[in-house]
Parts: structure tokens; sequence; C-alpha cells
């Protein structure tokens, strides 16, 4: 979570007091600072609300502009660097270098979040450009916020693995459950998040990658205790990284898949990872 406890600091930074005319008044800050707790209520879920349509298109378009003031040599290019610094990966994939910061609702249609913290969120290029550039009406389809909606209680991310019986190649297929508790949109959101980001496509190449760098590991694990020390190192494994990462880190989600793997554990990890095939 990004620190907001400075946001009126950032609105005088690039809206500094004046006397009348003044570019933005002290009464319009107070607007818009109404605006960014109602979207905190809201999770940050798109809607009419806000849109900020109470406030002049001016004023709307003036913190539109002042989005050139979060770059890096703008007078918020210190948030800019404190946000990025709040994951080392990307959230919405779990593997890209944290390069842009995404408008989770784009600033080109809720202007008044243009510099908010809460709606500059850390991620890959390849996300922010992949992503939807308007909202869906479809509630079912809204995108997860990495910032205020909490999805740890549950374990939702499964990889299903599976080893061609003639070649041995390995095939990951991750898929989204809904476990008890989960409401039905919000399994709807997660389904479409993986579509999103096109994650079904992008997924494979990192699995090959993390594979690759577990080789020497499986293959210890292998020598010293046959399919069961295997099995036991991919358990421990899926755990330690579940509390690094998270329970539904697409890695926690294949150590888990690959430990219930009897093929994998039995000794088709090496044709498995000769082959190298994913999809």
């Amino acid at each position: 979570m990004p620190d907001v406890s400075g946001v009126r600091h950032d609105l005088d930074s690039v809206f500094p007091d004046a006397p009348p005319p003044a570019l933005v008044t002290a009464a319009e800050k107070d607007a818009i600072e109404e605006l960014y707790e109602a979207y905190r209520v809201a999770l940050g879920r798109p809607s009419d609300a806000l849109l900020g349509d109470a406030l002049s298109a001016e004023l709307r378009q003036a913190v539109l502009n002042a989005y050139k003031e979060v770059q890096d040599k703008g007078k918020l290019a210190a948030l800019r660097n404190a946000l990025k610094l709040l994951a080392t990966e990307c959230p919405y994939c779990g593997f890209g270098q944290i390069q842009d910061l995404d408008h989770h609702l784009p600033k080109a249609i809720y202007k008044p979040f243009s510099i908010f913290p809460l709606n500059l969120v850390p991620c890959c290029t390849t996300c922010n450009r992949g992503k939807p550039r308007k909202p869906k009406e479809n509630p079912g389809m809204h995108m997860l916020h990495a910032f205020l909606e909490d999805l740890s209680g549950y374990d939702f991310l499964v990889a299903d693995v599976r080893l061609d019986p003639a070649t041995g190649s390995l095939t990951v297929d991750f898929q989204i459950d809904q476990p008890a508790g989960m409401e039905a949109e919000l399994h709807a959101r997660l389904l479409n998040h993986l579509d999103d980001y096109d994650l079904h496509e992008r997924y494979p190449a990192q699995v090959n990658i993390y594979l690759g760098s577990l080789d020497a590991a499986f293959e210890l694990a292998f020598e010293s205790g046959g399919a069961e020390g295997l099995r036991s190192f991919l358990i421990r494994s899926s755990e330690k990284n579940a509390q690094r990462f998270g329970r539904n880190d697409w890695r926690t989600a294949l150590l888990r898949g690959l430990s219930a793997s009897d093929a994998f554990c039995s000794g088709g990890y090496a044709a498995a990872l000769g082959h190298a095939v994913v999809a």
C-alpha cells in the first residue's frame, strides 16, 4: 500500500496556494480529496460517481495535466520513485520488471485520480500496454485492484500439470478455482484477469525458465529420497514461496501442481526438463 497521508501536499505542490484567481482553490482541493476518499471506499471500482462530474471541466483537465509532474524531473518525481519501489515484480503478471506506473482507473476518463497514489500501480510495460484502455461495464470483468483488494484469504490459482506418456514433455495449464466463500463475481474477475493480461500465453516461457533454475535441486532431491524426496522438496518449496510471494503466486501454484504429479515426482522430471515443452 502506498502512503496516502501526503496527498494534500501533492496537490499543493502542483497547484500552489495563490490569491484569486488561483488555478486551483483550497475548496477545489478539498473536493478532490473527498473524491479520493470515495475511491478508497469503493476499492477503485469504476463508476459514474468517480468521474468527478461535480468538479469543473477545467479542474479535471488541470489534474490530468498535472500527471507530467509525476515524471522523473517533475515536482512529484519522489512520488513516482516511492511507488516504483513498492514492488519487486509486476503485480499483474507476477514476473515482469517494474518499469511503469499504471493508472488503475484510466486517467483519460477518470481525470481526478491522475496523480492519486492509490490509482498509480507499479507494473511492467507489457501489462501496462496490454490492459484494456476503458473499464468494462460488466462488473464481472472489472480489473482487480492491486492495492485495495486483499485476496490472500483464498487459494484460487491452480497449476494443472500433465506429462505426455510418449515424449515425457511437460504441459502446465493455469486455472482459477472458486474456493468456498468466494463470490461468483470475484471468481469471474479472476478469470478475466488471466485473459486481460494474456497470462495463458505469457506463463509458459516463465515456467520453462523457472524450472530450468531448479534442475539441479530436483536431481539432488530425487537422488537422495526418490519420488517422495522430490515431492517433499516441492511441497516445502511451495510453502516457502507462498510466504515470500503469496499463496496465489504462479510459482507457488506451479510447485504445488508438480508435487501432486506422481509421474513428475517418480522420475519424469528429467524428461520433462529435457523437453521443456510447456503450454
